[in-house]
C-alpha cells in the first residue's frame, strides 16, 4: 500500500510517501524525496518502536485537538498529518473563511472556579474561556475555533455535571 501525506511540523510542510508494509514487515518512507527503510512495530496503541538506519527509537503518538503530539524521549513536536491529494484539492478549491463558533461543555463534573470572558468578547482559537475544578484540580477550558461570546450559562461557584453547556461562541 502506498500513501502520500503532507506532514506539518513547526509550520513547515513535508511531503511523506509511505509504502508498505512489505513481506518483511518493513516500510519504505520518503521524506521530501529522501528514502529510508523503516522497521516499525507497534508496542501498544499509540506507541511504536522504529529502527531507522540502524538506530532505534520509541515514538509515542498522542492524538489531540491541535494535531498529533509525537514524543521521542523528552522531545515533543505537534504534527498535522493530511492526505496529500485532499490537501491539494482543498487548495485548488480556494481559501475558505475560518470556521468560527462552538459550544463549550463540561468534560467532567465539577465546579466553575472562574469565567474568563464576558458576553460580546471576541475569543481567538486556543484561548481559555472558563476554569473548572474537578477532583481537586483546576482545568482551563479553551475555545477550539474561537468566535464571539454569545452566551454564558454557568457562573463562578456553580456546580456542573458532565456535558453541561458552559459557554457559547458564535
Amino acid at each position: 500500500m502506498k500513501r502520500e501525506l503532507i506532514v506539518t511540523a513547526d509550520g513547515q510542510d513535508r511531503t511523506v510517501l509511505v509504502e508498505g508494509p512489505g513481506p518483511d514487515g518493513r516500510f519504505r518512507v520518503a521524506i521530501d524525496g529522501v528514502d529510508q527503510d523503516v522497521d516499525a512495530r507497534s508496542l501498544r496503541p499509540g506507541t511504536w518502536s522504529l529502527v531507522i538506519a540502524g538506530r532505534s527509537y520509541v515514538v509515542d503518538l498522542d492524538h489531540r485537538r491541535a494535531g498529533i503530539a509525537a514524543s521521542v524521549g523528552a522531545g515533543e513536536v505537534m504534527l498535522r498529518v493530511e492526505d496529500a491529494l485532499h490537501k491539494r484539492l482543498a487548495s485548488a478549491a480556494g481559501a475558505r473563511p475560518a470556521t468560527r463558533g462552538e459550544s463549550l461543555r463540561a468534560p467532567i463534573a465539577g465546579k466553575v472556579v472562574k469565567v474568563l470572558v464576558a458576553v460580546g468578547d471576541t475569543v481567538a482559537p486556543g484561548t481559555a474561556v472558563i476554569v473548572l475544578e474537578a477532583m481537586k484540580m483546576e482545568n482551563e477550558l479553551a475555545a477550539e475555533r474561537g468566535g464571539t461570546v454569545s452566551a454564558i450559562h454557568k457562573a463562578a461557584g456553580q456546580a456542573v455535571d458532565t456535558g453541561d453547556l458552559l459557554v457559547e461562541l458564535a
